[in-house]
């Protein structure tokens, strides 16, 4: 193979992760018998001059690149001066595959150049440039943003238009590579949360000099004092800022040290000491001199390297939550981690492992994850390039030509507020990620017939049937297109049979379950209709394809931006001053077997702990259970959406109790962990499934069934801040990665191309033996869509509660007629 090595620096400049690796690919292939190439950055070179040397054997085309490094210059990413340049030496080399590693100051478009000759093309992303213009998801005031774009409100560099428009040139460049690399699994997740596609990325670990898989050195249990290290340099990125404020006041155990490389120690306090910079060879020595290293990055790392070398050396690692390194840190086992850019967390980790016992527990133990050598980080880039070069990551050319085709979806809803948000407004959002042009429209829309034809899928969310809705399928089924139909359902609304399970009908009258049982009906006959099913859980999914007897796709409910960045705002706000509360919001007032559940459990535990308060949001109504409480008990009015997020960074502990024994609400999504975790707060839930499915129990949420689980769950936050604290960071960590527009934007994409698939080859479905329950409902021109917009909305509750019942009022006109609708509001009115 001949391969080029490309990077905007390269030793023995600017030595880093982004600079050592193409060095070492270079070499360690030249060394495998193929012919390598090296393009690379000369920072103290006149701009854009060009010069040759040799690396070991390596031939290296140097260009000078330093102008460019600001990362407002618009050069930094798109730099015709260097392509120029590149595309000479491209063509005097000729390689088989161009691997791109950092290219800032380079330029993205010289990727477009290697794909325009034919060259097979590797990226990898040793930071995180090709979404923050910064690199690292640290805006100019130095406190850590969002590591994914969209769920964030940061302005990066030049103000978000400018960041928008950057990362949507990169993200073009970017269809030209063949594979995309990550030194690391985390560093992966978030990328790919921010738009790399998935299916071109593999994780290729940075490997450690004379390591293996098995560990670190077991040390010996000492009661000396501990030696800490810090090596990041007066960088405040590094977090050197953070580390003088803990350390200056940190109560230490006399003989403690701090030994900092390349560091200047003013206002660090006495045991603390500036040592000079250490050269590479001299490292195993340096770690073995102490027993735990400090990271307090800011900056999100995508690996770390010394983070797992000082864990190789038997050293324990006090790190933030900078995404890297914590990766190879079990807290607790062989260090901690801390959050980012708090001092005080910081301080009280160091003083937590200062103490001897501790820290002698900690150290020895080696990293949390496997490590590869690097030797075997070079033979798995050498396997990779050959998979490569006989297409063995090449897509599948049917899939990628339906995703071209699919350009347009039209969503018809049947319901408006939080679910068409989730359903349809999210989706959608979600899709123009992958830039697919969508229409959410009313299913009594007279454009709707006409918006549907011209779509290349159409899917229906809570559509109930009507004669008008029936027509529009048969017509969409005769046209000459191929036009998938989907069904959408997020709660276990078309299983007639499970009427007798939920004890939530108990409240209604005999006329509203009359009412509550023919809608089922009505869903069931729109979706025993369509081609494929889309559900918001695996419970609803499975149940559709058993009752239905239709491919099913489960699409979880995810991020919106509008949300994350209103969570976002909430999140700069420190919690009130006070009492640890508790808190429990309801949207409607179906939840109130729900929450009675619990009650004993709350009950308990305000006994228990008499500074506890309890927060009831929305339409739930507490029982006796509680009544020798009512002084601790605060009641938020049901709020807009867009506000909820303020509440919930308000409350210490969010539950979410579900009755047992209902698949009903086994098939409920997991809203209320996500809505609290984007604003890091911790939740406690029923062990649903969904609920089991998106909580790590003890990690990024608790699971409780039964009154003691519960109180034992709750009083364990309560009592715990800094597990709150964690468990509220981890939770937001693990929603925004999995769920961002951008992940859900290709998931649903995917599902589309599947049903489009199964449509062209096997026709529409056809034919069913559920006896339809069908109404009239003439198309109107006012049937419109509420807006999906950051506009708060600040109304007074009874304001609020009338316009609940004004848009149930009209979807029961248009379902039950007049005289129906008017008792139903009559008796609604009077409670």
């Amino acid at each position: 193979m001949k391969v080029l090595q490309v990077s905007a620096h390269y030793p023995p400049a600017f030595v880093s992760g982004g600079a050592l690796i193409p060095q070492r690919f270079a070499r360690g292939l030249r060394e495998r018998g193929h012919e390598t190439f090296v393009f690379a950055g000369k920072l103290d070179a006149e701009s854009l001059q060009v010069s040759d040397s040799d690396d070991a054997g390596v031939p290296v085309r140097w260009i000078g690149n330093g102008d460019f490094l600001g990362w407002d210059d618009p050069r930094n990413i798109d730099n015709p001066g260097v392509v120029a340049a590149f595309c000479e030496y491209l063509d005097e080399v000729e390689p088989d595959i161009v691997h791109f590693h950092s290219i800032q100051t380079l330029g993205a478009g010289l990727l477009d150049e290697v794909k325009n000759r034919g060259i097979r093309t590797v990226v990898t992303m040793h930071d995180y440039w090709w979404a923050c213009a910064r690199q690292f998801f640290v805006p100019p005031n130095g406190e850590p943003c969002s590591p994914v774009v969209s769920a964030g409100g940061c302005e990066c560099e030049k103000g978000r238009p400018s960041l928008e428009k950057r990362n949507a040139w990169l993200a073009d460049r970017l269809e030209s590579a063949d594979l995309i690399l990550f030194p690391s699994a985390s560093a992966r997740e978030v990328l790919i949360a921010n738009g790399v596609p998935a299916h071109k990325t593999r994780v290729n670990e940075n490997g450690i000099d004379g390591h293996d898989n098995h560990g670190g050195p077991e040390r010996e249990p000492f009661a000396r004092p501990v030696r800490f290290m810090y090596a990041g340099g007066d960088a405040a990125m590094k977090g050197y800022r953070v580390l003088r404020e803990a350390v200056a006041g940190a109560d230490m155990p006399a003989g403690t040290t701090l030994d900092m490389y390349n560091t200047p120690d003013e206002g660090f306090p006495e045991w603390a000491a500036a040592k000079p910079r250490y050269e590479r060879d001299e490292l195993a020595e340096i770690l073995a001199d102490h027993d735990v290293l400090i990271l307090p990055s800011i900056a999100r790392e995508s690996h770390s390297i010394l983070t797992r070398e000082a864990l190789d050396a038997g050293m324990a690692v006090i790190a933030t939550d900078s995404i890297g390194p914590e990766e190879a840190i079990t807290p607790g086992r062989n260090g901690l981690v801390v959050r980012s850019g708090d001092a005080d967390d910081l301080r009280r980790a160091i003083e937590r492992v200062a103490d001897p016992a501790v820290a002698s527990a900690m150290v020895g133990k080696g990293s949390a994850t496997p490590r590869v050598s690097t030797s075997q980080q070079v033979e798995e880039v050498e396997e990779l390039y050959r998979a490569l070069l006989v297409g063995e990551f090449d897509p599948d050319p049917l899939a990628v030509g339906v995703r071209s085709i699919i350009r347009t979806v039209v969503f018809a809803i049947g319901i408006q507020g939080a679910p068409a948000r989730y359903r349809a407004h999210l989706p959608a959002e979600a899709l123009a990620t992958q830039g697919v042009h969508t229409q959410i429209m009313h299913y009594q829309d007279p454009r709707l017939p006409e918006a549907a034809l011209d779509a290349d899928a159409l899917v229906f969310y809570r559509v109930p049937a009507t004669i008008q809705v029936l027509k529009l399928i048969e017509d969409v089924r005769t046209a000459e297109r191929t036009i998938p139909i989907l069904g959408d359902v997020d709660d276990l609304i078309f299983a007639p049979e499970i009427e007798s399970q939920l004890d939530n009908l108990n409240s209604l009258t005999p006329e509203e379950r009359a009412l509550w049982s023919r809608g089922v009906r009505r869903y069931r006959t729109t979706l025993e209709h369509v081609d494929h099913f889309v559900g918001s859980t695996e419970t609803i999914s499975a149940e559709a394809m058993r009752l239905i007897g239709v491919p099913s796709s489960p699409f979880a409910n995810g991020v919106g931006t509008i949300l994350a960045q209103a969570s976002e705002r909430a999140l700069a706000n420190p919690r009130s001053e006070g009492p640890v509360r508790l808190g429990f919001f309801s949207g409607t007032q179906t939840h109130d077997a729900d929450w009675a559940s619990i009650e004993p459990a709350i009950a308990r535990v305000m006994a228990e702990r008499p500074d506890v308060e309890l927060r009831l949001g929305g339409l739930v109504e507490p029982t006796d259970v509680l009544a020798a409480y009512s002084d601790r008990i605060v009641r938020l009015p049901f709020m807009d959406w867009r506000e909820l997020p303020a509440a919930l960074r308000d409350i210490d502990v969010n539950l979410a109790p579900l009755t047992e024994g209902s698949i009903f609400n086994e098939a409920k999504s997991a809203i209320k962990w996500l809505e609290a975790a984007l604003v890091e707060t911790p939740t406690i839930a029923s062990p649903t499934l969904p609920f089991r499915e998106s909580i790590v129990d003890g990690e990024t949420g608790m699971l409780a069934k039964g009154e003691d689980e519960w109180v034992r769950a709750i009083l364990q936050l309560v009592d715990d801040p800094m597990l709150r604290d964690r468990m509220g960071r981890q939770a937001k960590r693990a929603v925004i990665l999995d769920l961002s527009p951008e992940r859900q934007g290709a998931r649903y994409l995917d599902i589309l191309v599947s049903a489009w698939l199964q449509v062209e080859r096997d026709g529409h479905r056809t034919g069913t033996t559920f006896e339809p329950v069908v109404d009239d409902e003439p198309y109107s021109p006012g049937a419109g869509v509420e807006p999906y917009t950051s506009r708060q909305i600040r109304l007074p509750e009874p304001v609020i509660r009338a316009r609940m019942l004004a848009v149930k009022g009209v979807h029961s006109l248009k379902t039950n007629g007049l005289r129906e609708t008017a008792a139903k509001v009559a008796r609604k009115l009077r409670r």
